[in-house]
C-alpha cells in the first residue's frame, strides 16, 4: 500500500475511532504500533493545527459542551452508570459529614445519582455545568435542599463558598489546551487541606474529534503532576477508575495546602 492510500486508510479510521466503542479500541490497537502511531500523532496535529486557524480553539472546544442537552448525543455511553467514579471518590474521602462537594461537568447527573444510591454524606452538593439545558434537566430530576447547579465555565467561575471537595469526570480531557487554569481557579476556593480528583486519559496524545469541536487531550503521569504544582495543589497520588467494562481511566488526586 502507498504512503498516499495509507494516509486516506488512516483519516477514515481515524474519523471512525472518535465516534463508536468499536473505533476507540481500534485506535488503542493502532496506537500500540509505532509507526502507526506516528502517522495519526501526525494527523492529530495536522488537524488541529488547522482548526486552530479557523477561528479561536479555546471557544471552539467550549462550544460543543455549551450545547449539550440531556438524552442527547450522549458522550457517555449508556454502561456508564456513574457508580465506579462515585466509589473512587468515597475512597478517597471526598464524602462525609460537613462537606461541601463540588462536581464540575455533572452533565446528566449519573455520579450524582450513583452517589445518592450508595448513601455517601455530604452538607452540600453543588454542580457547575457549561450547559444551561443540562442545568434545568438536573434540578427538575434531583430535587433535594442540599443540592444546587450552576451554569458556569470551571476556568473562571466564582463560588459563593469555599468546598471541601471537588470531583470532575470525562471532563478535564476536553479543556483546551490543558486543565491547568480551570484547577488553578478550584484550588483558590478551596477550604485548606481540600481535595481536587479528577479524570484524565493516560498517554500524550491531542486532537480535536472530526465534529471540529470537542478537543481531547491524553496526559502522562508526570505531565499531569507538574500541571497539578504549578496550579498551586499538591500531588496527593494517582488512582485509576473503570466507568465501564473495558473504561479504565487514570484518577489524579491534588490536595490545597492546609
Amino acid at each position: 500500500m502507498g504512503a498516499t492510500m495509507l494516509a486516506r486508510v488512516l483519516r477514515r479510521l481515524v474519523a471512525w475511532s472518535d465516534s463508536s466503542d468499536a473505533g476507540r479500541r481500534l485506535r488503542a490497537g493502532l496506537l500500540a504500533n509505532p509507526l502507526a502511531a506516528r502517522a495519526i500523532d501526525a494527523l492529530d496535529q495536522r488537524r488541529i493545527n488547522r482548526l486552530a486557524k479557523q477561528g479561536d480553539p479555546v471557544e471552539r472546544s467550549k462550544r460543543r459542551w455549551r450545547a449539550a442537552e440531556p438524552d442527547r448525543g450522549l458522550s457517555w455511553g449508556e454502561e456508564h452508570s456513574g457508580h465506579g467514579a462515585a466509589r473512587v471518590a468515597e475512597a478517597h474521602g471526598v464524602f462525609g459529614p460537613g462537606r461541601r462537594v463540588l462536581e464540575v461537568g455533572p452533565g446528566y447527573g449519573r455520579i450524582l445519582g450513583a452517589c445518592l444510591e450508595s448513601g455517601y454524606e455530604f452538607e452540600r452538593y453543588t454542580g457547575l455545568d457549561l450547559s444551561e439545558r443540562n442545568v434545568a434537566h438536573l434540578r427538575a430530576n434531583f430535587a433535594d435542599s442540599r443540592i444546587e447547579f450552576v451554569v458556569g465555565d470551571v476556568e473562571n467561575a466564582e463560588l459563593a463558598e469555599p468546598v471541601d471537595s471537588v470531583i470532575s469526570f470525562l471532563t478535564f480531557k476536553h479543556l483546551y489546551p490543558s486543565f491547568e487554569l480551570a484547577l488553578a481557579n478550584l484550588g483558590a476556593q478551596l477550604r485548606p487541606g481540600g481535595i481536587v480528583l479528577f479524570d484524565l486519559l493516560e498517554g500524550s496524545r491531542a486532537y480535536f474529534h472530526y465534529d471540529a469541536s470537542s478537543f481531547i487531550r491524553h496526559y502522562t503521569r508526570d505531565q499531569a503532576g507538574r500541571i497539578v504544582e504549578r496550579a498551586g495543589l499538591a500531588l496527593a497520588g494517582f488512582d485509576t477508575v473503570e466507568h465501564a467494562p473495558g473504561r479504565e481511566r487514570l484518577v489524579v488526586i491534588a490536595r490545597a495546602p492546609g
